[in-house]
Formats: structure tokens, C-alpha cells, sequence
């Protein structure tokens, strides 16, 4: 019988979210509840496209989320299993992407900027010398799990990566009112992301 690697807490959250991609029909799922939710719909989309849903198929997704994490977060890796450079650089660019969506969530209450000022935001950053973008962020699934938190769309959206000055993807802050990790002098000074940090941080100053 054999062993599939899986989280070692199920109940939490990993660092990229609660997605998996199916391997026959190329498309991504992604739930913002919990695993079983996330099985469920892929159930549902194999379903729907009369696929069969093999016997092992919640453990083969619950596989591919604990190949996805850091190993400290998974049981029954296999020994030899090595995380190279770009995996490690994708594990920290989604560990910050997913603290930064949950603070827009529980500090914000996912308030948003209006679409011209999304539009005009994306402009800058897909023009921007610290948009990086060597990693696939459609390949990744990032794409789709992002837009299931923002509901939104912009034409800029497949020129944009990763904010090399906050580790964030860029599309997961283009909506949102929420300010970015405020570090001084991280942001440059045309960057749309610099007066916002500079604002988050004026109480603690006062203080």
C-alpha cells in the first residue's frame, strides 16, 4: 500500500492556499475554507467533466499541498527529497502573499480601492524595475488563488510578479486599502506603495 505524504495539521492553512490543480483537465481549484472543502470541488469539477475519481484522490491532493510547504510542515516526505532554490523562493513568496491577504482580511475587512485606482496601481507596477517575474505565478496557480480573494481582473494582471521590495505578488495588493509591510525606505518614491507605508506607520511614531 503506498504512503502518501500529507500536512501535518490539516487545519491549517498552507502557505500557498488551499489549491490544487488537476492533472487532466489543467485546471485549478481553490477553496478559501479547508481541505475537505477543496476535495469536494475537485470531486466536483471531475464530475463535471465525466472524469473518474479514483479511489485515492483526496489523499493525492492532500499529497500535492504537502509537496508544495516547507518540510517541517508535512509527514512522510521521502528521504531524499530536495527543495531547490526556486521552490524555496515560491514557498517565501507565498508565505508572505498569504500573511499579507490575511492581514487585508482581519485588519481591513478586505476594503478596496476603486477599479481606476486598481487600474492605475497595476500601470505602475507592470512598468516597475522591481516587478520580478521569474516566477510563473499561472503555472503556480496564483492567479487563482488570488482572485478568489480580490473578485477582480485587470489587463496588467500577466505582466505582473513579485514585488521585489516587499516579497508580495503584485496582484494581491493592486485592490485592496490594506498598507503593505511598513518599512522605511523599502518603497521607491514614485512607488504607490510608499505613501501608503509611510501612513501605516505615522500612529506608531506618534506614540
Amino acid at each position: 500500500m503506498p504512503i502518501y505524504p500529507r500536512l501535518k495539521n490539516r487545519n491549517m492553512e498552507p502557505p500557498g492556499g488551499w489549491i490544487y490543480r488537476d492533472l487532466d483537465t489543467g485546471m485549478w481549484t481553490a477553496s478559501k475554507k479547508n481541505i475537505d472543502d477543496l476535495i469536494a470541488q475537485c470531486i466536483a469539477h471531475r464530475r463535471a467533466n465525466d472524469l473518474p475519481i479514483p479511489s485515492d484522490f483526496a489523499q493525492k491532493i492532500e499529497t500535492s499541498l504537502a509537496f508544495s510547504v516547507s518540510p517541517e510542515l508535512a509527514i512522510d516526505l521521502p528521504d531524499d527529497r530536495k527543495i531547490g532554490p526556486r521552490a524555496i523562493t515560491l514557498y517565501h513568496v507565498n508565505k508572505a502573499t498569504n500573511a499579507y491577504l490575511l492581514g487585508w482580511r482581519l485588519k481591513a475587512g478586505m476594503a478596496k480601492v476603486d477599479g481606476d485606482e486598481a487600474l492605475g496601481r497595476a500601470e505602475t507596477c507592470a512598468s516597475c524595475k522591481f516587478n520580478n517575474r521569474t516566477l510563473c505565478l499561472t503555472c503556480n496557480g496564483a492567479d487563482q488563488w488570488i482572485g478568489a480573494w480580490t473578485g477582480r481582473r485587470s489587463k496588467f494582471d500577466p505582466v505582473l510578479g513579485v514585488c521585489e521590495q516587499d516579497g508580495i505578488i503584485l496582484y494581491a495588493t493592486l485592490h485592496s486599502k490594506h498598507p503593505p509591510h511598513p518599512l522605511n525606505g523599502v518603497f521607491p518614491a514614485f512607488c504607490w506603495k510608499a505613501e501608503m507605508a509611510a501612513s501605516a506607520l505615522e500612529p506608531a511614531a506618534a506614540q
